[in-house]
């Protein structure tokens, strides 16, 4: 895995045209537009996997078909390759809907990408929406028991982009002591790589967010329970949102944002037939909560913290 890969925002720009390309025209092309804002036929929906998956379009299905339904628009899928390609698609109108990691986010919308704030993900129905970010290592590595001990190791994160994976983690070993000099990194490119990275040897220490690391790998039989040691969680991190181009006309927008968040849920997307069984938790998430932008304050306030070069769009 290359060490210290990074799509800064600006290029990500640059490589639209491959990593959104079955997009063709640009969303802002596609259908009506008027003073009312734009009413487009087709809607895309820009996501990045939290695995390394190619089965992205087939997790996502039951959402794809929901929104058909509730909207009488065709829905396209794209795979994006970083957090980045899903800010500038949005900001370019190539992505009408795009769901967003916290730091992506805030990102996103304070380079002002023209967005509203639909609702963030839960895992389960009525949970909380935060989540943590897990620093961990192997089980049977002695030397590492704190962040402290990071140094002078091969440590992976996940995205340059990513809350979770990489701007808290930063965070958290700025606090112990540890500066980016002090180890070798490796951006694994998703946080079940940066888990099976440590796994497997690749990286003796790593970073992710907790449900990867507590259950889904567990659950999906590629590592072992007990395989890993968590030696660090972060603060509580608010939970992944998902927005919507604001240039869309505001009946469509409002129908968007109705649409997941009295209905974008396992339960209600099981009861109507768009999935079965585990199918129906899209990304391991049981549905859609409330969210507004000033629950986002505390990735600003890291930001503030760390002066991570990734905070600012552009960067």
């Amino acid at each position: 895995m290359p060490r210290h890969l990074r799509l800064p925002v600006i290029a990500a720009a640059a490589l639209l045209p491959f990593v959104l390309s079955a997009c063709g025209t640009s969303a802002a092309d596609n259908g009506a537009s008027s003073a009312s804002g734009r009413d487009p036929g087709n809607l895309v929906i820009a996501a990045i996997p939290s695995e390394n998956s190619t089965t992205l379009a087939e997790q996502y299905q039951p959402i794809v078909k929901l929104l058909e339904a509730e909207t009488g628009k065709k829905v396209q899928l794209q795979k994006a390759t970083s957090y980045a390609a899903v800010i500038e698609a949005q900001r370019a109108h190539k992505a009408d809907i795009a769901f967003y990691g916290p730091l992506s986010y805030v990102v996103a919308k304070d380079s002002g990408v023209s967005l509203d704030l639909v609702g963030t993900q839960v895992a389960t129905k009525g949970a909380d929406a935060g989540y943590k970010s897990y620093g961990f290592t192997l089980n049977s590595t002695k030397d590492i028991n704190s962040l402290a001990d990071f140094k002078g190791h091969k440590v992976c994160f996940v995205d340059p982009t990513s809350t979770s994976g990489y701007l808290y983690p930063v965070a958290g070993l700025a606090k112990a002591g540890v500066t980016s000099s002090d180890y070798s990194k490796v951006m694994a490119g998703g946080h079940d790589a940066s888990v099976l990275a440590v796994a497997g040897g690749d990286c003796e220490a790593g970073f992710a967010f907790d449900a990867m690391v507590d259950s889904e790998l567990i659950k999906q039989g590629k590592i072992k329970k007990g395989r890993l040691k968590v030696l660090w969680k972060s603060a509580e991190i608010p939970g992944s949102p998902v927005a919507v181009s604001s240039d869309l006309t505001a009946e469509l927008r409002e129908k968007i944002t109705d649409t997941f968040l009295d209905k974008a849920n396992a339960d209600y997307m099981k009861s109507k037939g768009y999935c079965t069984g585990d199918a129906c938790m899209v990304g391991g998430n049981w549905g859609f909560a409330i969210a507004k932008d000033s629950d986002y304050d505390s990735v600003r306030d890291v930001c503030d913290v760390t002066k991570d070069s990734q905070c600012k769009a552009g960067s």
